[in-house]
């Protein structure tokens, strides 16, 4: 690909999110926060996506997850203070994995099942 890859700037998230959100809307995710103290946790395994945004006034990410059939969430993972976001790839139609980090340091990973990478 020509194009150069890069991250989206805190002013872009939101609108990268939307985007992320929309298209994948239904998709099966894996959500995992990892940190120092605890290690890795799973707070959802294989659930649809509900919607992935980013609130710029209260400074808050917050993933939500749905039983399968069903359109109301069954979770709100909230990430107060993101520090920074990482997408892999940085492309929203694209994206495999969302690395959000909170300003405590803790990771929320987002995976989005059936979007691996041809070698895996």
């Amino acid at each position: 690909m020509s194009q150069q890859m890069r991250q989206p700037v805190r002013q872009e998230w939101k609108g990268f999110l939307d985007i992320v959100s929309r298209e994948t809307e239904g998709e099966p995710v894996t959500i995992e926060i990892v940190t120092a103290e605890s290690g890795s946790q799973v707070q959802a395994d294989g659930l649809p996506l509900s919607s992935i945004t980013y609130d710029e006034k209260d400074e808050v990410v917050i993933v939500s997850v749905r039983e399968p059939d069903s359109s109301d969430p069954v979770l709100d993972h909230i990430i107060q203070n993101p520090w920074n976001i990482l997408f892999d790839p940085p492309l929203p139609g694209s994206v495999r994995t969302i690395d959000i980090e909170g300003a405590d340091g803790a990771h929320t990973l987002v995976t989005f099942h059936g979007r691996e990478s041809p070698e895996d």
